[in-house]
């Protein structure tokens, strides 16, 4: 029988646990005038090999989608109320907002996402401003609350999951909130905001960034409920 753990993934702490179980490395990197420090696995691959199955850690990576809204973020006027990232991975964006004086909640289903995001945040001494929390889409604790703002960049790659994306944020965005989502450019990704627009109004800006590997393509969109 496996042992149960004396801790739940995400909780303070998370830094010293991932370097008693990896080899780390650290990348520090420049977003949007904030200069974060993000713990990386030294070897990524054998990582997610030893995970085996379909279920691929795309938190892995710093993604486009989420340089831009890392690009929003930082633009959040101050507020009391917290941010809340859905499908954080190493949570950039929800850490700009922090590095900005937001108070944030980093939310994932995967248990080591949430390790690296709580590390990362105490990497970047925002422990006291960043809470890290798991978050099951189809059954969202209801003590979480609801934010006037949300973030997720990348959490549209699986279109089966696209109702249920649309359910909890008709949930968890208050009245007059407002949630960004960001993603690269994919066809099927429309079939979300078809769905969508039955419960938000929804608009769209697009980004072009220039990279190592070309050009990439970037949208991003504000969601607000509808008030018809």
């Amino acid at each position: 029988m496996t042992p149960t753990p004396l801790f739940a993934p995400g909780e303070p702490g998370a830094l010293a646990r991932l370097r008693a179980r990896f080899t780390l490395t650290q990348d520090q990197v420049d977003l949007a005038g904030v200069s974060l420090k993000l713990p990386e696995l030294a070897d990524p691959l054998a990582y997610i090999e030893s995970r085996g199955g379909d279920d691929l850690p795309y938190w892995t990576k710093l993604w486009p989608a989420a340089l831009v809204l890392a690009g929003l973020a930082a633009q959040l006027p101050p507020a009391a109320e917290p941010v809340l990232e859905l499908g954080a991975g190493l949570g950039a964006p929800g850490l700009v907002a922090a590095a900005k004086g937001r108070r944030v909640v980093l939310s994932d289903l995967d248990g080591d996402a949430l390790e690296f995001a709580r590390a990362a945040a105490e990497l970047n001494g925002l422990g006291e401003l960043v809470r890290v929390t798991a978050l099951d889409w189809t059954k969202p604790d209801p003590g979480l609350g609801q934010f006037r703002t949300i973030l997720g960049a990348e959490i549209l790659y699986q279109p089966a999951i696209y109702p249920v994306l649309v359910e909890v944020l008709a949930k968890l965005l208050a009245t007059d909130g407002t949630a960004f989502i960001s993603h690269e450019e994919r066809p099927f990704v429309i079939g979300f905001f078809d769905l969508a627009r039955e419960r938000f109004q929804v608009r769209r800006t697009q980004r072009k960034l220039r990279g190592p590997e070309g050009e990439t393509t970037v949208y991003l969109y504000a969601l607000t409920h509808r008030k018809d």
